[in-house]
């Protein structure tokens, strides 16, 4: 009888831990969910759950992210947690549903492993951000479409810039690349730090290059920037719609931050030569800056790449990737569609 008693308390002594070890994991998810949804309670009010993003399970950081209009569907794109060659996903708009990935090569259809901090689709082609190099690397649009899941696509052209690539979109008039700021460790030349009328110092810039058909034109657009956009700190991912321009700025686990700018406002433009476009010219620069901003929002943390589509704001994060993981625990995997006339 003494060993039943004794094998009894053992079995609730173990009932009673395993009680409290669920209770506790239950508090941590509800504590996070709290901690990362309670601040930007009116960003989830005005938004729904798009689709799943691809790939994390897998080790996918997801950075970049466009959609085929013709074909309805998105290109999701990023690096893998482990450094292996990096991915471009494809899912279906109408089901939300993934369709298998393609993997990043090089010109000889070696994989490659990029930040790959934005993607963007123009015409019959795919651009990439290339990061440290300078470049974009570009790929034909029907094999991002139609290769086998898992197969290495092989780079047709690379698109040289001005600065390192951290995400970039294409307007009605050409395509923006843009560079990414923090200091101590993203840190941008001393020559991209500029001051406007707001007064405030903005130390990362974003190159315009125009469409173009001409002689030393690549893909349709030309390779001499026309115009530069000087942007604050943390820019992650932009948008263009209705002639406003849309910015995400993130790091870390604090709340991201959408906002808006006139960027036709003539009192925010300056002729700057420390960063001339091409030798011997002299570049109209448009400062972003507190006078022509239109309205800001807060979101949930790691907002990476935006697009607009069907009249909403579509924000990609990368919190719910392996390698951050808290983004599991707060609806993280999901990119939401936001509708911004309702949130602010």
């Amino acid at each position: 009888m003494a060993k039943q008693k004794s094998g009894s308390k053992l079995k609730k002594a173990l009932l009673t831990i395993l009680i409290v070890l669920v209770a506790l994991v239950a508090l941590v998810f509800i504590g996070a969910r709290i901690y990362f949804r309670a601040p930007v309670t009116s960003y989830y009010k005005a938004s729904e759950k798009a689709f799943v993003i691809p790939g994390l399970m897998d080790g996918m950081v997801p950075q970049g992210f466009d959609i085929v209009e013709g074909e309805g569907i998105y290109l999701i794109g990023g690096y893998q947690k482990d450094h292996s060659t990096s991915r471009i996903y494809r899912v279906e708009k109408s089901s939300g549903k993934s369709n298998g990935y393609v993997v990043m090569g090089d010109e000889n259809g070696q994989g490659i492993a990029p930040h790959a901090g934005g993607l963007a689709v123009y015409g019959d082609y795919l651009f990439v951000a290339g990061d440290e190099d300078t470049s974009v690397n570009v790929y034909r649009l029907s094999d991002v479409l139609n290769a086998e899941s898992g197969a290495v696509l092989t780079k047709a052209y690379t698109f040289k810039t001005a600065i390192n690539v951290a995400f970039l979109c294409f307007t009605d008039e050409g395509l923006i690349v843009g560079e990414f700021y923090r200091d101590p460790n993203y840190m941008t030349d001393e020559s991209h730090w500029i001051t406007g009328v707001s007064g405030v110092e903005n130390r990362a810039l974003a190159y315009f290059y125009a469409y173009d058909d001409g002689e030393g034109s690549l893909c349709g657009v030309s390779q001499i920037p026309s115009a530069i956009y000087s942007l604050p700190d943390l820019v992650q991912g932009m948008a263009i719609k209705d002639g406003k321009m849309w910015i995400s700025q993130s790091y870390g686990t604090a709340k991201s931050v959408i906002s808006c700018y006139d960027i036709s406002d003539s009192a925010s433009v300056v002729m700057n030569d420390k960063v001339p476009a091409s030798e011997g010219v002299s570049t109209p620069v448009y400062v972003l800056g507190s006078n022509n901003m239109i309205s800001s929002f807060e979101a949930a943390p790691m907002a990476e790449e935006i697009i607009f589509v069907d009249g909403k704001l579509l924000i990609m994060c990368e919190s719910a990737s392996l390698k951050y993981f808290f983004g599991n625990l707060t609806g993280g995997r999901y990119c939401y569609a936001t509708d911004v006339t309702k949130v602010g």
